[in-house]
């Protein structure tokens, strides 16, 4: 699905990624972790080819071809993308909005399929928005809203999806549910995911492989269950933790001192 290799990336001449390397198999879950500014966000924005005036070495694959290759259209077939709920908000109902990430798929002339239709309601079900559809994403909350990003993501019917930091403004009860929701797609739809996050359980909750950044350098890349092991968390945080035993799984429950 994606391969990686020393790939780097500077902006305004300073680096942000460096020498990166990482391969991706169709149906992987990737957890980036890192402290502020290590390069996560940057990473995603590489993927989707968002930086225009940075300078880039190294190269990326998407499905063994080259991702400058691509055209945007092409792109938006292959990775859809949920941002940081913040900043400016697109002036759409929810069902419009989900509408609009149809447009990879519809050809020349603007026209919705019976298709295009069902995407659209399966993406509200699946987040339990539908109740919500008429509603303008000006008036939700921020938690409805990061919701409704993750719907139209949903709708847009790709085979990867990057999202930053997707639970940003949901209480603990809908984290865990979007937890739930992520983790169901990739296991039993094959969905590729790369997931920026700040919650030092989530990968373990999701399993599959993590990436934990630090100065725009990987400290780490590999199965979820290397995580816990060799002071990893503590070189890229520079900050001692606890590892406490699950309860009710085998992973441990990680807490800052």
């Amino acid at each position: 699905m994606l391969r990686i290799n020393n790939f780097s990336f500077s902006f305004g001449g300073r680096p942000v990624l460096k020498q990166l390397s990482l391969e991706l198999k169709e149906g992987d879950y990737l957890s980036v972790l890192g402290p502020n500014g290590a390069g996560k966000s940057t990473l995603l924005k590489c993927l989707l080819r968002l930086h225009d005036r940075g300078v880039a070495t190294g190269n990326i694959h998407l499905q063994g071809r080259l991702l400058a290759e691509y055209s945007q259209k092409e792109l938006a077939r292959i990775i859809s993308y949920v941002p940081q709920v913040g900043g400016w908000t697109p002036p759409y109902t929810i069902v419009e909005f989900l509408r609009l990430s149809r447009y990879p798929h519809i050809k020349a002339t603007p026209h919705f399929s019976v298709k295009d239709d069902v995407a659209v309601d399966r993406a509200l079900h699946l987040t339990s928005l539908a109740a919500l559809a008429g509603r303008r994403l000006t008036t939700l909350s921020g938690g409805e809203r990061q919701k409704a990003f993750l719907a139209a993501a949903l709708a847009q019917e790709t085979p990867l999806m990057l999202l930053d930091e997707p639970a940003s403004f949901l209480d603990p009860k809908h984290a865990a549910e979007l937890d739930r929701l992520l983790h169901d797609l990739n296991k039993n739809e094959g969905l590729t995911m790369i997931t920026v996050t700040h919650n030092l359980n989530h990968p373990a909750k999701v399993g599959g492989l993590t990436l934990v950044l630090k100065e725009g350098e990987a400290l780490f890349f590999g199965p979820v269950t290397g995580l816990f092991e060799a002071g990893i968390l503590e070189a890229a945080y520079q900050h001692k933790f606890l590892y406490l035993p699950h309860p009710y799984h085998d992973w441990p429950v990680v807490l800052a001192e």
